[in-house]
């Protein structure tokens, strides 16, 4: 139960963040300030809507996903529709962000939810202590919404421009580099917590990331890849993000008391 506790809440966790064809493109070293800069004024934005797809391997659960949403990045809330692929089975599902509170939809048919409910509620701080990780922290290294996933830009080194190329019909440049968790945690004092906590139960230092910024300065599309196996929980996935819309209207309604059953109940862990 403890490895189905920690694969369900990283996916949670994780669900709230391609490359073009053709010859192999030359790269040039270029400083990072691109992408730092770039990562800041898009959270300043405050708003935004998310295109999300990714694949992961967590404790041994194949799971490959799509969704669209919103986010208000000031406030930490948002709302995402998916469509998964868990193990070879569909389900489609919606997400409710209230940070520290994740509401997942299941679908009827799933059978998972008590007669009445439809929504699940995962408390990231209760969850990540039964779980024997502090999720607080760990979420804070950039793991839970586009806004965090922005965030995590400011450790970002080795930074190479891979030449221009057009993300949903805008023309961008394409970045890559890696995120040394070290020098993130260095550097910024006030992530270093969670830096520590994520290096410690992850088994991840360094994590290769491409970004795609446009001619105002906005990021328009990233990705991250993560291979790590701590806290006895092999994970391997890949998770890209597209922006569009600044400064959308974001309205997001947590579900009604009465539809909702807490995550720990279903576990027996309550």
């Amino acid at each position: 139960m403890r490895r189905l506790v920690l694969a369900l809440v990283l996916l949670a966790a994780l669900a709230a963040s391609a490359c073009g064809g053709g010859s192999e493109p030359t790269l040039e070293q270029v400083s990072p300030d691109a992408v730092v800069l770039a990562a800041s004024k898009t959270n300043e934005s405050g708003s935004y809507k998310a295109d999300v797809s990714g694949a992961m391997d967590i404790a041994g659960q194949s799971i490959d996903m799509s969704g669209t949403g919103a986010f208000d990045a000031a406030k930490q809330r948002g709302q995402m529709s998916y469509s998964m692929d868990l193990n070879g089975v569909d389900v489609d599902m919606k997400m409710v962000f209230a940070y520290p509170v994740i509401y997942m939809e299941l679908p009827p048919e799933s059978g998972q939810l008590p007669a009445g409910k439809k929504w699940i509620k995962m408390d990231l701080e209760k969850l990540g202590q039964e779980a024997g990780l502090n999720l607080d922290q760990m979420m804070g290294a950039g793991q839970t919404d586009p806004s965090q996933g922005l965030d995590f830009l400011r450790g970002v080194k080795d930074v190479q421009a891979v030449g221009d190329e057009e993300v949903r019909g805008v023309a961008t440049t394409h970045y890559t580099g890696v995120v040394d968790l070290a020098t993130l945690g260095s550097e910024h004092p006030e992530l270093k917590t969670s830096i520590d906590q994520l290096v410690q139960q992850s088994g991840i230092s360094r994590v290769p990331v491409e970004v795609w910024i446009d001619g105002d300065g906005f990021v328009r599309r990233m990705k991250q890849t993560l291979v790590g196996g701590g806290s006895g929980l092999p994970m391997n996935m890949t998770m890209t993000t597209d922006l569009y819309d600044f400064g959308t209207d974001v309205s997001v309604q947590e579900p009604p008391a009465d539809e909702v059953v807490d995550f720990s109940e279903l576990t027996g862990q309550s």
